[in-house]
């Protein structure tokens, strides 16, 4: 499998030979954004929702049409978040409760979509700002400004982090990182990064596994590209600081509704 030699690939073979990705910049003077050392043995009880597509049934093939939730249903999935107490946190706000000890909100959810589809800045954007929600979209750098409709393009990914919604990295490609080679996983990883820093102009320290594939391998990669959160799509929602890199979620889909989501949480 061949690669271009882009800026991202070049990183990835200077991490590869010792070299080390420059902190970001702190959330805060309490609050680094940086992992401490050694890692505490915090867990925090966090659960984190994944979606993919918010809007009406694309009609598509059947896996498509699974990860689609319609936006009314959307809709009340969100306001029963808040009539049941929940409350939406931003990665920064994760992240420093579960490395740092600060304070979280009461019933903290993270909210995240994942792939980068369009319909999240039409169809789902609009309700969480109306309803004060923040929630992290984590994007497929190699299908932006692309020729499928289907996902973001730049300015619309701008539009979307003025909505409220932080991004983070889901590689460039979209493949299965544990079926890579080490150098072509970490390019994956560092490209996708380098990218949307150089696009947005701020740190990209969050990822999501594409596909859920990842193992110590991969992980321990992931960490070495920088990133200080990382979702898997393993179900869960006891998050531990000393697995910053390997966070529980729980799959929402066209089929969950309210009441799925009710279970899914415990109510």
């Amino acid at each position: 499998m061949r690669t271009r030699a882009t800026a991202g690939a070049l990183l990835a073979l200077a991490i590869l030979t010792g070299w080390t990705w420059p902190a970001p910049r702190a959330v805060a003077p309490s609050v680094p954004l940086v992992l401490p050392r050694p890692l505490p043995r915090r867990v925090l009880v966090v659960p984190i929702l994944m979606y993919h597509r918010v809007g009406p049934e694309p009609r598509g093939p059947a896996i498509t049409d699974a990860l689609t939730v319609p936006t009314s249903v959307f809709a009340g999935e969100m306001r029963w978040l808040q009539a049941a107490g929940f409350h939406a946190i931003t990665q920064r706000q994760l992240f420093g409760a579960l490395e740092y000890g600060a304070r979280m909100p009461r019933r903290p959810v993270l909210i995240t979509f994942d792939d980068g589809y369009r319909d999240v800045l039409w169809n789902a954007a609009p309700l969480l700002h109306r309803l004060r929600m923040p929630a992290t979209a984590y994007v497929i750098t190699g299908r932006i400004s692309g020729p499928d409709s289907s996902f973001l393009t730049w300015d619309e990914l701008r539009q979307l982090e003025r909505d409220g919604v932080t991004i983070g990295s889901h590689t460039v490609h979209h493949l299965g990182l544990t079926s890579l080679s080490r150098p072509l996983a970490l390019a994956e990883l560092v490209d996708s990064r380098w990218t949307l820093e150089q696009h947005l102009g701020r740190r990209v320290p969050w990822f999501a596994y594409p596909a859920g594939r990842e193992d110590p391998v991969i992980v321990a990669l992931a960490r070495r590209a920088g990133y200080l959160l990382a979702v898997t799509t393993r179900p869960g929602e006891a998050q531990s600081a000393r697995h910053p890199l390997e966070l529980f979620r729980y799959e929402v889909l066209e089929t969950t509704g309210v009441r799925g989501l009710a279970t899914l949480l415990g109510r």
